[in-house]
């Protein structure tokens, strides 16, 4: 990782040095072997130089599909109908968790049809639909 260290003298003013260290007082002690020959040399800081990195926005292998409103893409009918399923399985256990205790029984029939929903879902992307 690069640090830059902050240093000065009499003579030279306030300077900085960058380097590559493990760590801050790796960078420290660098430029300290580097100019220990200035007469009255002292640091001031090390700080760590983080690049900047340019982020693009991706490109869209859809352009002619793409939408802008926001909502839920589907590349294809098992993920719709594993979304459903487990959408629909959600709803079911929410409804039996605020009906406790006797909703027990609708929270595991909720957790039967998300796990009927995905496994559908799963089978119909073998198939290919």
């Amino acid at each position: 990782m690069k640090y830059k260290v902050s240093w000065n003298s009499p003579r030279q003013g306030i300077q900085s040095t960058e380097v590559d260290a493990l760590g801050p007082m790796q960078a420290q002690e660098q430029v300290e072997s580097m100019y220990a020959g200035v007469d009255g040399f002292r640091i001031n800081h090390v700080t760590p130089v983080f690049d900047k990195k340019e982020y693009s926005e991706p490109s869209q292998s859809r352009s002619s599909q793409s939408s802008d409103d926001g909502g839920i893409d589907f590349d294809s009918v098992s993920e719709f109908v594993a979304t459903v399923g487990i959408m629909g399985g959600i709803l079911v256990a929410l409804f039996g968790l605020f009906t406790l205790p006797a909703g027990i029984i609708a929270m595991v029939i909720g957790g039967g049809i998300g796990w009927l929903g995905w496994k559908l879902g799963c089978w119909m992307q073998d198939k290919g639909w």
